[in-house]
């Protein structure tokens, strides 16, 4: 079977031009391109477990404590929040976007019974950390958790 190189030259031609206008699309975009989106943004989150106890560790630098709800209801960890944008400049021009601001939620299953009622959660440093004792009986019901700062 032979293979017709000219054609396949030109469809990988093609598809390059189409990556470099794409690339420039987004690193050149202008000052009325929307940079907001509809969905909330998901904080980066570790979540491991020790001997005693899960851990929930999520990086949210400048959120305030007061801004950041956190419930445990049938095994999910849902933490919910707001984190804005405090810069004093006028943004005319985007030439990297990275840091989100804006509503935030992350649920977060829980795979074994914690003991809600002695869950800790502190936030220091822009990490929130919350800390679910195990326990060999899952409590049902919705919890409230207290963030301690």
């Amino acid at each position: 079977m032979a293979l017709n190189h000219i054609n396949i030259e030109y469809k990988t031609e093609s598809q390059h031009e189409n990556l470099e206008n794409l690339f420039k699309d987004l690193v050149f975009f202008s000052k009325h391109l929307q940079v907001s989106s509809a969905t909330p943004w998901q904080p980066p989150t570790d979540v491991y477990e020790t001997p005693d106890e899960m851990v929930v560790k999520m990086s949210i630098p400048g959120a305030k404590p007061e801004d950041i709800q956190i419930t445990f209801s049938k095994q999910t960890l849902t933490i919910h929040g707001y984190r804005e944008d405090t810069s004093p400049h006028e943004k005319t021009c985007f030439y990297q976007v990275e840091l989100r601001y804006g509503y935030f939620e992350r649920n977060i299953f829980i795979p074994m019974p914690v003991d809600v009622d002695n869950t800790q959660a502190l936030y220091k440093d822009g990490f929130l950390q919350v800390t679910l004792p195990k326990v060999k009986q899952q409590s049902s019901g919705t919890f409230f958790i207290k963030i301690h700062f």
